[in-house]
């Protein structure tokens, strides 16, 4: 939507005055004559025209400029986090994960026979009750971390806070994956990544946001918190950086992919005791939609067994830690631009309850490296929590801030 500058229109309204002059014609035999006006005297009557002139009134106030927009998020048990939209006029509501490593927004249609909805519970948007619905029907399929999602691709206005983006193109979902259990508390997704300009000729929610002059700025931020009882609240800034979220300055990196938030990270390390164990440089994506931080299998088997980690029975990917010494394990080191940015246990493991009693796993997962374009390392929510990221699509790059975590998160977390 472009803001126009409010213009004042003055009208004057000129009345037409007839002026009559009646001759007085007095007899000469009585001396008198009557006295010709000059030019002179007419110019020196006084008040001869008066325009009315009309007060303009005072000028409507202008557009606000745009400021920088928080987004409460909520944390489901530190594996990913969600939060509200609406969609439609009136607007329907619905949870969304918001997810950099997709430029998608999709919803479950109430058009979809429900036994191709993977999850019930979900609401679906219904394009019959809005009145800014605008239909496209081009097909769309892409492919969740679940497996394929399929629909097809309608028009209408999406909020998110108090910014409406007007003519959004987003899928309506008629086919879920089956993997999409019912304990999953989001109806769809509102994809944050950079568009691929050579699939997608559609502007994301943030770009629509950004190109309808809504944000002072095509920047947008996460900070996770660490638990769902921690306060603050995690939060999405679009249109900008919160600094009550962070201290410290920035570290940046520039974006070296045409379609993924995805830069160059010279290495992984541990310290000097444990060794460095990516000591050359990789491609890395940082990814809100993803719950571990995912390595090259080689690194990640090796990094956790030198942290004490023990193979998870039926699940090799997977290590577990004896909980009792997980506040004496050492930070992980990621650099980024020459920067060393350590994420510690706190972040990098989980703490997971089953069984009547406290569960610790590795957040630092392998994974075998099938696709040579894609990044080698995704740094997912973990280290999110230990960093605020912030997304800059105007200079192509991202950037880690230290969190700023509160008194009660580090009484939780230590």
């Amino acid at each position: 939507m472009n803001l126009l500058p409010a213009v004042a229109v003055l009208v004057f309204t000129l009345a037409s005055v007839a002026c009559v002059t009646q001759v007085l014609r007095l007899p000469f035999s009585q001396g008198l004559r009557p006295r010709a006006r000059t030019h002179r005297n007419v110019l020196r009557r006084p008040n001869a025209l008066k325009i009315p002139v009309r007060s303009p009134g005072p000028l409507p106030d202008p557009p606000p400029t745009p400021t920088p927009k928080d987004v409460k998020l909520v944390n489901f048990n530190n594996k990913f986090y969600y939060g509200p939209i609406t969609i439609g006029t009136p607007g329907q509501e619905f949870n969304v994960a918001f997810g950099t490593d997709t430029p998608s927004t999709w919803i479950p249609t109430v058009h979809s026979p429900p036994e191709n909805l993977a999850h019930h519970h979900c609401r679906r948007y219904d394009n019959t009750s809005s009145s800014t619905y605008r239909a496209n029907g081009q097909e769309f399929s892409l492919v969740h971390t679940l497996g394929l999602v399929n629909g097809y691709l309608s028009r209408d206005s999406v909020t998110i806070g108090d910014i409406t983006a007007k003519n959004q193109i987003f899928g309506e979902a008629v086919l879920l994956p089956d993997g999409l259990q019912d304990d999953i508390l989001t109806d769809g997704i509102i994809g944050l990544g950079k568009r691929d300009y050579t699939e997608n000729d559609h502007l994301t929610v943030f770009d629509n946001m950004v190109s309808q002059g809504l944000l002072p700025d095509s920047v947008f931020s996460f900070y996770l918190n660490r638990f769902d009882t921690a306060d603050p609240e995690s939060v999405l800034t679009l249109g900008g950086t919160n600094p009550s979220y962070y201290t410290g300055k920035f570290t940046f990196a520039d974006i070296v992919a045409p379609h993924r938030w995805q830069f160059r990270m010279d290495g992984v390390q541990v310290s000097e005791l444990y060794g460095i164990f990516s000591p050359r440089p990789f491609q890395a994506v940082v990814d809100s939609g993803t719950s571990m931080i995912v390595g090259p299998m080689e690194i990640t088997d090796h990094l956790n067994e030198n942290l004490g980690g023990k193979p998870l029975p039926g699940w090799p990917k997977m290590y577990e830690f004896d909980c009792d010494v997980v506040g004496t394990l050492p930070d992980v080191e990621f650099v980024v631009n020459g920067e060393t940015l350590s994420v510690s246990s706190k972040d990098y493991i989980l703490k997971l309850q089953g069984e009547g009693q406290t569960h610790c796993y590795s957040a630092i997962l392998g994974r075998n490296m099938h696709d040579e374009e894609a990044p080698v390392w995704i740094l997912g929510t973990p280290f999110m929590r230990a960093y605020y990221t912030q997304f800059d699509a105007g200079n192509n790059r991202v950037g880690f801030a230290k969190a700023k975590h509160t008194k009660l998160e580090l009484e939780l977390f230590g």
